[in-house]
């Protein structure tokens, strides 16, 4: 895997991965507001539309451990293969479903996105360092992060207008051909068997096991901290992602949607930013951060998320959204890059535990911000959400800052004691 992310076959395969990725985000930010408004405008009710949301978090919730389990066996590949093939499919019944039968379906796809996409992301962490090669994994995973947040940009601007201009159903249609095109692209690559455990000590077998809780027992406690830290992340964003219609529509309630596009795009802008500057990063240092620079970026971006919500002059917003977004990228490549070096046997379940563990906090932040929204500012609800967030980061990056630096890095082989 030498030459994976300069040429030949790997490359190729790593391009097709990159795109893939870039056509099934595009196509689950189209959804994300194309499914909102429809189930709105479908059941008539702000609770089934905010049930729908929650049932799909669920489901990616439950579908974690399980999503570690499958690609630590199957070919990964394939698994997101069928996980696109799955979600184009109920789209596509969804359109040609009756108007009775559509509130059963919603609920339907609801499962199979919340499942699918969890699947897609613990198959495509897991077999990233196989397909761009170890020492590479950081620029290919800065290169993820770069296509994403160009994904989101064109996902966000293209919904509204085609649900305006189009309707439902041709978004839908569009969505579904998204999942089919990223099928397609993947259908190109090598499917890969992944590679099983050495004999030696094992992660315990059973019910434990399927949750992550063996495979936490045999990584370093850096990693185990970095998924506390990144499940609090998402608790803290949680509250942003709520708080953003409620927010616009207090601070410019003549052009709520406007400031929203504002706020949403500057942070793809950011994240784009941090993508492209980690790829160069990557390209002529072979890797990207440390433990340390994640704990300072994730209390960076909640600061500055925080700052975004005090209703600052438009010249002020766009450079603070901005920067947020970049602190967030950042801190996403250097922690998937870490867990990455975890060795491939146990990487699988890694993810899958830390794909559980961050549905629990954006689900308990979405839950939580959203009811506490019906009663104070969006402004004390991002400083408690992120303020959480921040003393997490806070309390990671001081203990790694007065622990041995030996203890930062992956675990090595003891080296064997020589007595004179």
């Amino acid at each position: 895997m030498v030459d994976g992310a300069d040429g030949g076959r790997p490359a190729r395969d790593l391009r097709m991965v990159v795109a893939a990725h870039a056509a099934s985000t595009y196509g689950s930010y189209l959804n994300l507001v194309a499914l909102g408004l429809f189930t709105l405008e479908v059941t008539g009710s702000a609770v089934q539309t905010g049930l729908f949301m929650a049932v799909r978090m669920a489901a990616g919730f439950l579908m974690g451990p399980v999503s570690g389990l499958l690609a630590g066996r199957c070919r990964r590949t394939r698994l997101m293969i069928g996980a696109d093939v799955l979600s184009a499919v109920t789209l596509a019944l969804l359109v040609a479903a009756p108007d009775g039968a559509r509130t059963g379906m919603l609920y339907a796809l609801a499962v199979v996105l919340g499942c699918g996409q969890t699947l897609w992301g613990v198959a495509l962490r897991s077999e990233l360092p196989e397909l761009a090669g170890p020492e590479r994994r950081a620029r290919a995973n800065a290169r993820l992060v770069a296509a994403r947040s160009v994904a989101m940009l064109l996902g966000f601007a293209s919904a509204g207008i085609l649900v305006a201009q189009l309707g439902y159903e041709v978004a839908f249609l569009l969505d579904a051909g998204t999942y089919v095109l990223s099928a397609g692209l993947l259908a190109r690559v090598a499917a890969r068997r992944p590679a099983t455990a050495e004999p030696g000590p094992a992660a315990p077998a059973g019910p434990r096991a399927l949750a992550g809780f063996g495979t936490l027992r045999t990584v370093a406690p850096v990693v185990v901290a970095m998924i506390g830290v990144r499940a609090a992340d998402a608790f803290g964003s949680a509250s942003h992602n709520v708080g953003i219609p409620v927010q616009a529509s207090l601070v410019r309630p003549d052009s709520p949607a406007g400031y929203a596009a504002v706020f949403l795009t500057c942070w793809a802008v950011g994240s784009l930013v941090a993508g492209r500057w980690c790829a160069r990063l990557a390209a002529r240092t072979g890797g990207v951060g440390s433990p340390r620079s994640f704990g300072v970026a994730t209390c960076l971006m909640s600061v500055f998320f925080v700052l975004a919500f005090t209703d600052p002059p438009l010249w002020l917003l766009v450079p603070l959204t901005v920067a947020a977004g970049a602190a967030d990228g950042y801190a996403e490549i250097s922690y998937t890059t870490r867990l990455q070096a975890v060795d491939e046997p146990r990487r699988a379940r890694l993810f899958g535990f830390a794909s559980a563990a961050q549905n629990a906090g954006f689900g308990l932040g979405m839950v939580g911000c959203a009811a506490a929204l019906d009663r104070v500012a969006p402004l004390t609800v991002v400083v408690v959400a992120h303020g959480a967030a921040f003393v997490t980061a806070l309390a990671f990056l001081l203990v790694q800052t007065f622990r041995p630096a030996h203890r930062h890095g992956p675990p090595s082989p003891r080296p064997v004691e020589v007595t004179p």
